[in-house]
């Protein structure tokens, strides 16, 4: 968009400067939403753009009084909300309230893959929503699995509940109802992009392909195993994770932006595990964090149920853990 002619009043209109590009209100959010200063390298990292434009739009920002710059040297400097300036407040609201929708949006969506009368088996969310790369009047794909004989009951059911949202959230909203049968025959296009869903019920849609033994007997669903094998095979999968992270280090940077991309659609008890892995990549070594990952106290053994490093490990090899005995070839 090209400049305007006729400036407007910096009193009365200040938004149009401190929210005038998308790349400001990108930065912006960041700032506001995080409690500790952020430098330009992991601004630019998290709002997915380069960090000479990340500078300018803090540069600006500062000017402004919006945000203000801590440490010394150009380095060194990073930036914190500044609690003086004047739409401070409306600020918070603004950014905090947007995240707060996500957040609502989400678990009403997973209300809605839990309908009673109905049994599902995995609900989820796929398409631009899930990748993060959705536009305004994208609309919000949602899958069901569902036994071949429910298909229809779930079908009107769910849709039922998702019509009621489409009309409170004005959001657009498509309902595709699967079976077992349907991810089987899946062509490569559609497996593909099953391998990168948001889950609202059970397991991602794919980790259950393999649910069946080699001999045609059932295996017994993740709900019904046993605390300690369901610890072996997460123990089992951060050895897999370690030696990625050891042969390849940037898994970790994927593993922190996939944090972010999270963190807006995550309840708020998978937000806490969240940022205590956020604070793990932050604070840990490469070393540190691959034995971690492997250890067997409490806390290990908790977080690596919400593991991140969803790019270090395929769903076909998940999928072949739960399938079978841990180490098993």
């Amino acid at each position: 968009m090209r400049p305007t002619g006729r400036p407007q009043s910096a009193l009365r209109q200040p938004l149009n400067h401190i929210l005038g590009t998308e790349a400001a209100v990108r930065v912006l959010r960041v700032v506001m939403l995080s409690d500790i200063p952020v430098g330009v390298s992991e601004l630019a990292r998290l709002t997915l753009l380069q960090a000479s434009g990340v500078a300018r739009v803090c540069t600006k920002l500062e000017d402004l009084g919006v945000i203000e710059a801590v440490g010394r040297g150009a380095r060194n400097r990073q930036f914190r909300r500044a609690a003086r300036f004047g739409l401070y407040g409306p600020l918070m609201m603004l950014f905090t309230d947007e995240r707060g929708r996500a957040e609502q949006v989400m678990e009403e969506l997973k209300a809605a893959a839990q309908t009673g009368s109905a049994p599902m088996r995995a609900g989820w969310i796929e398409g631009p929503v899930a990748r993060g790369a959705d536009g305004p009047g994208d609309p919000v794909v949602v899958g069901v699995l569902a036994e071949p004989a429910d298909v229809e009951r779930v079908r009107e059911e769910v849709w039922r509940k998702l019509l009621d949202l489409q009309l409170q959230r004005d959001l657009a909203f498509e309902l595709r109802v699967v079976t077992i049968a349907d991810l089987k025959t899946a062509s490569r296009e559609r497996r593909a992009e099953l391998e990168h869903v948001l889950p609202l019920l059970g397991p991602p849609p794919l980790d259950l392909l393999e649910s069946r033994a080699a001999k045609g007997g059932r295996t017994k669903s993740p709900r019904h195993q046993k605390h300690g094998d369901l610890d072996a095979r997460s123990r089992e999968v951060g050895r897999i994770v370690a030696d990625r992270i050891r042969r390849d280090p940037s898994l970790v940077d994927e593993a922190k932006r996939y944090i972010e991309r999270r963190l807006p659609l995550a309840s708020s008890g998978e937000r806490l595990e969240l940022e205590e892995w956020r604070g793990i990549l932050r604070t840990m070594s490469v070393s540190r964090l691959r034995r971690f990952l492997v250890q067997d106290d409490a806390r290990a053994t908790r977080l690596r149920q919400s593991s991140p490093f969803l790019s270090a490990i395929t769903s076909k090899e998940r999928r072949q853990l739960v399938a079978g005995p841990v180490g098993a070839k």
